[in-house]
């Protein structure tokens, strides 16, 4: 069966949903001192990826991660530090997606993906851009016991979960104009913070790596909101809101796993977006410098 995501829209999410996009499109609208948006958007990046290192157990504090993020030293570096330049590293190839919603992803991209994170560190020696070929168990250890959370598909699935994936992602993405869906074309558009909360799950529940999984699914979450032209200057950074609480996230996540509905870990996902662009869009009219002149275009039918 073709992948097709259940959840339901809350009052909550609807609430979210205003307080995201309000804040897309202040930040859309307002020139910002360029001094301050490329300070904070240099400490967001660096808190994004050093989060998202820390909840799979990375021991930088935010201060090294500081200091390699604009220098690295010349030696020999920890995995923890390679580790958290990798996740810097694929921030820069994610951003050249912004706003290209013309791009269809493929397997390949998420591969290489995989592979820029995990190159010469965990998961990386062996497996780095490959698919497993082996059957995996998520879990936490108790002492001498393995208290498992999740079982993966088999691994010979691996290949077609992630292709459904893709291909449901390419079916989302595009708004149709009123004029098509009057002539009965079906609208299959979700707004793009869902879409990207779906697919965070998706690829951790397919666990299509023998590591590195998390870390490229929440990498994978970032490309999507670039993508569909979500990036807020490049200013926000959702790890943190997950490694603040790490047994709510796992638990938001695994909630999809026992019930198949989505509901809750949306409304989880969104309130942690919104609660970071409501921060942002109130520091941002602190630092504004004007307002953008917006492009005059003809008018046109989409609706």
């Amino acid at each position: 069966m073709p992948f097709q995501p259940q959840f339901r829209i809350t009052p909550l999410m609807l609430r979210q949903f205003k307080a995201i996009d309000d804040a897309r499109g202040f930040l859309e609208a307002v020139r910002l001192r360029h001094d301050w948006s490329e300070d904070l958007h240099g400490v967001a990046r660096v808190r994004d990826a050093l989060s998202s290192v820390q909840i799979e157990g990375n021991s930088l504090t935010f201060q090294e991660a500081l200091a390699l993020a604009r220098e690295a030293p010349d030696r020999e570096l920890r995995d923890a530090e390679l580790e958290f330049l990798n996740y810097l590293r694929a921030f820069d190839a994610v951003d050249g997606l912004r706003d290209r919603r013309d791009v269809q992803l493929t397997g390949a991209d998420l591969l290489n993906l995989h592979r820029k994170l995990v190159d010469g560190v965990r998961g990386g020696q062996r497996f780095a851009g490959k698919w497993r070929r082996e059957e995996v168990q998520v879990g936490d250890r108790m002492g001498d016991q393995v208290v498992v959370h999740h079982q993966p598909p088999p691994w010979p699935e691996v290949e077609g979960h992630v292709a459904d994936l893709l291909a449901w992602l390419e079916r989302v993405k595009v708004k149709p104009r009123r004029a098509q869906v009057e002539r009965g074309v079906v609208d299959d558009w979700l707004h793009p913070v869902l879409v990207a909360g779906i697919a965070q799950h998706r690829l951790a529940w397919v666990h299509p790596f023998v590591d590195g999984n998390g870390r490229t699914a929440r990498m994978f979450t970032t490309l999507l909101l670039y993508q569909r032209g979500y990036d807020f200057k490049c200013l926000f950074d959702l790890s943190s809101y997950y490694e603040r609480n790490r047994d709510r996230y796992y638990e938001a996540l695994r909630t999809v796993d026992r019930t198949g509905d989505y509901t809750d870990w949306l409304v989880y996902f969104m309130g942690g977006f919104a609660l970071q662009m409501f921060t942002i869009k109130r520091l941002a009219a602190q630092h504004a410098d004007g307002v953008q002149v917006p492009e005059v275009r003809a008018a046109t039918d989409e609706g």
